[in-house]
């Protein structure tokens, strides 16, 4: 899809077995100092919200051969209480796990370090993970129950329609008022609104909280993932796998590292990988062969000609369609807009992307109207599965050597 939708001074970190004073640590891109996080300029009506979703952001650390291969946050989304004992889960990115040279697989002899707010440390099982989204379970066992964070779906429809649409004020007041709401429905994301993109420092775990807002721009070409939405929020590489929260303190996404905004994985894609999980280790995906995104991005030109022809004002836009792929074999063109799948309306790409995914393996309706054509054309594709030859490729890990005093 187009969108790709410390402290200053930090504690001694209690040194396990083994480590040295300099570590090795994997990052991305060129050379670069470990980036701080200032969050200092947080409102204080925000302040309280942070604190609370921050309760289940934890930091993880994972080694392969006696060696640290990587530092991210994660967030615990589930505790079962099993035989007197809790079992938490937390979800992070496979970043921690996968190997620095092969983007699909894990490192040989894997083991993970899982780190609470209050320092305490366990060791993690790997439960699943899905190399094409890029996301991991971690599994723990604890004597007490954790915390867990509320997760909530996106719902990224936006009319093009003037009497649908908020005007700024309303908009920019909504933004500020940081309250909780819990077991509520999709959130309404509309670029401009305020989100917050937390994680844990690497060494002291500590928590940094980098504000932002929804981002219309496309994600950098860095990620082959197009169902990436985007935040100007600015965080470090320990914040690969932390998640992005609403107004609400509610987990809308999976937040990984570019070096002018963060890319996010929106949470109603993480969840439907997470049911299947239960199921089985990797995620089955669908495939259509073609670049997705929301008619209200379209260019104003191409807006006027499908609303005074159709009088259409929400759908998703198809920017692209690869040769070959089940999408060109329906029919479907550059530039089509879908309005419905099967018999029901679409009103944004993560509604389309949700029928979608239910209908692996099969074939399926779908309405498209064309500026060259007069009425709607219903078209019959079949949603392929994401073989590993089309899974998203994401940068691998380059080793560089910090000296960590003390």
């Amino acid at each position: 899809m187009t969108l790709c939708l410390q402290s200053k001074s930090t504690p001694k970190k209690p040194r396990l077995a083994g480590c040295q004073p300099v570590r090795k640590v994997y990052y991305y891109g060129g050379a670069r100092k470990l980036r701080s996080i200032e969050s200092q300029d947080i409102p204080n009506e925000m302040k309280g919200i942070i604190l609370e979703a921050s309760a289940a952001v934890v930091s993880l650390e994972s080694y392969a051969g006696g060696k640290m291969m990587f530092e991210c946050s994660g967030t615990i989304i589930g505790c079962e209480h099993i035989n007197g004992t809790y079992t938490s889960t937390i979800l992070t990115s496979t970043t921690l796990i996968r190997s620095s040279t092969d983007s699909n697989a894990i490192l040989d002899d894997i083991e993970v370090n899982v780190y609470l707010p209050d320092q305490k440390l366990f060791k993690g099982h790997v439960s699943a993970y899905d190399f094409h989204f890029n996301i991991a379970t971690i599994n723990i066992t604890s004597d007490v129950a954790l915390p867990t964070a509320s997760l909530r779906p996106l719902d990224d429809s936006l009319s093009v329609d003037p009497s649908e649409i908020l005007c700024p004020g309303d908009n920019e007041v909504a933004s500020t008022l940081f309250q909780l709401r819990r077991h509520s429905n999709s959130f309404k994301i509309c670029p401009g609104d305020e989100v917050v993109a937390l994680g844990r420092y690497i060494c002291s775990h500590g928590l940094f909280a980098a504000l932002g807002k929804f981002s219309m721009d496309c994600c950098s070409q860095r990620f082959d993932c197009r169902e990436l939405f985007r935040a100007n929020c600015i965080i470090s590489q320990s914040g690969i796998g932390g998640p992005l929260i609403n107004r609400h303190g509610e987990v809308i996404g999976v937040n990984f590292y570019d070096s002018d905004c963060t890319p996010f994985l929106p949470i109603n894609i993480v969840s439907k990988c997470l049911k299947q999980f239960g199921k089985k280790r990797q995620s089955r995906r669908p495939w259509l062969g073609m670049e997705l995104t929301n008619l209200y991005l379209a260019n104003i030109g191409k807006l006027e000609k499908i609303i005074s022809k159709f009088n259409v004002s929400k759908g998703v836009l198809v920017e692209e369609v690869i040769k070959g792929s089940p999408a060109e074999q329906a029919g479907i063109r550059r530039g089509d807009v879908i309005v419905k799948g099967g018999n029901k309306s679409v009103q944004g790409f993560l509604e389309f992307y949700d029928f979608i995914w239910k209908k692996v393996g099969k074939s399926v309706e779908v309405g498209v109207i064309r500026e060259s054509s007069a009425a709607h054309l219903n078209l019959k594709v079949f949603v392929d599965e994401t073989c590993p030859e089309k899974v998203n490729k994401w940068p691998l890990r380059k080793e560089k050597v910090y000296t960590i005093k003390g």
